[in-house]
């Protein structure tokens, strides 16, 4: 009698599997349920942008406004989050997993300190930061009510964040992706009841978005908290040594800051673009913010595997498996280049009906269409640098990524994006952005073939 094969992908990944396994199951198993996570979270975005959407354009222009500096939150703690992964993924592949529970707190310490420095800070320079960006006062009104409340609570999103990635960095993605679809399912409930009432619930508006937001960061903190310190034990309650936790913070610092300006490079580029485009009217960045909204559902899968590709590259080379992590490298890239390339193809024949979805107003619609027709052509190319980026983070060459992400918005997209704009406007803008990322993805490719990439490193020698 045959026995039917358990279903491996709900399977917790071990050490073992990374370092001895066939590559392509093994990273199949760690990425979707990261997809399945990252989904769920970036529809908590789409989901406020829909139902803020429905309040009228200048709510929506204003979490378009927003944007660029929530991410920048995000990008900061996603940077120290890689951090955590490569240190303990390191150490795990080394064969020495006693410390990991010590690195997590220490780092989760760390986070949270540096988190409320730049949430008070951020609070203090709405008024302005937001001018800078261009927002009219009336705009800086429902600006102050979202993000008022999303600086007071952003701890709330660091510990879980920072939290899932020492889960992730011992192989387990399944529990970091049933944390994020948790928080993403609250946030879809909360989002409609917060922002526009029901029973003695009273609306909220776009403040409405933003306490749904929290609940969902909430949610996430609880989950993740008991799972690293029940389950897991990776949280001590035993203060640390003073040399060792000053160490853990060193390297934290050393590897995951550069990660961080560099993943900042980003929302620093979006904040740029939202500028160069705010002359043309607000219809026109709200147009911009739902395109950018829509179009981050189309990068899911390459985060995913960034996300799964970030720990198994660290543990092989912590092992001295080189090679191993190059070719898990090269064909992530592979699979991600063809689900990207049939993502654009999708949304350049459905751009108009998801446009429809986040307005009704003529002008919106038109530019978010033209969004999603030129720009994911860009994030094919973006995806090549952002996988490259994670192995050079794995190597512990964590300069080299702030080097290429800065030279992206320095060198590439800021400068093709402005001359495309004074060329050919909106149009030439965003033919501009698609060919500044294929330079960008070109010179990282340099970078790996010099520093990283096997074949070459054994040419010199």
């Amino acid at each position: 009698m045959c026995r039917l094969p358990r279903i491996s992908i709900i399977m917790r990944i071990t050490s073992k599997e990374i370092l001895n396994d066939a590559l392509s199951p093994v990273l199949i198993r760690m990425t979707i349920p990261m997809i399945l996570g990252i989904f769920f979270m970036f529809l908590f975005t789409a989901v406020d942008t829909w139902f803020i959407s429905l309040m009228g354009t200048k709510e929506l222009a204003a979490i378009s406004f927003a944007a660029p500096v929530t991410f920048f939150i995000m990008s900061m703690v996603i940077g120290l989050s890689v951090g955590v992964v490569v240190m303990i993924g390191r150490v795990i592949g080394k064969g020495d997993q006693e410390r990991s529970a010590r690195i997590t707190t220490d780092c989760l310490l760390f986070s949270l300190l540096l988190t409320i420095v730049v949430a008070v800070g951020g609070y203090l320079s709405i008024d302005p930061l937001f001018k800078m960006l261009g927002a009219s006062e009336e705009s800086l009104v429902l600006i102050h009510q979202y993000m008022d409340i999303w600086f007071f609570f952003v701890a709330l999103l660091v510990i879980p964040m920072v939290g899932n990635s020492a889960l992730r960095a011992t192989g387990d993605t399944k529990w970091p992706g049933i944390i994020m679809i948790a928080g993403g399912l609250i946030n879809v409930v909360l989002d409609p009841i917060l922002i526009f009432g029901w029973g003695p619930i009273p609306a909220l508006g776009i403040a409405g978005a933003a306490w749904a937001t929290v609940g969902s960061w909430l949610v996430s903190f609880v989950i993740g908290m008991l799972i690293l310190a029940v389950r897991e034990k990776l949280i001590l309650l035993s203060l640390p040594q003073r040399d060792v936790l000053l160490r853990h913070w060193g390297e934290l610092m050393r590897i995951g800051v550069p990660i961080s300006v560099a993943n900042i490079m980003l929302p620093l580029t979006l904040g740029i673009l939202t500028a160069m485009l705010a002359k043309y009217g607000e219809p026109v960045v709200a147009g911009f913010g739902a395109g950018g909204r829509i179009e981050s559902f189309a990068l899911i899968v390459a985060m995913a595997i960034t996300a799964a590709l970030s720990p198994f590259m660290a543990q092989n080379l912590g092992a001295n498996q080189e090679q191993r992590a190059h070719d898990a490298c090269m064909l992530m890239m592979k699979y991600a280049l063809s689900i990207q390339f049939a993502l654009w193809i999708l949304l350049i024949i459905f751009a108009r009906p998801l446009a429809n979805i986040f307005s009704n107003e003529e002008d919106v619609i038109s530019v978010a269409t033209l969004y999603l027709r030129i720009m994911p052509a860009g994030a094919l190319f973006y995806t090549i640098l952002i996988i490259l980026n994670t192995a050079f983070n794995a190597h512990h060459n964590t300069n080299i990524t702030l080097l290429s992400s800065t030279a992206r918005l320095v060198l590439f997209v800021v400068p093709c994006a402005w001359l495309g704009s004074n060329i050919g406007g909106i149009v030439g803008l965003f033919a501009g952005c698609v060919i500044g990322n294929i330079l960008s993805s070109i010179f990282a490719w340099w970078l790996y073939r010099k520093h990283h990439h096997p074949k070459y490193q054994q040419a010199k020698i």
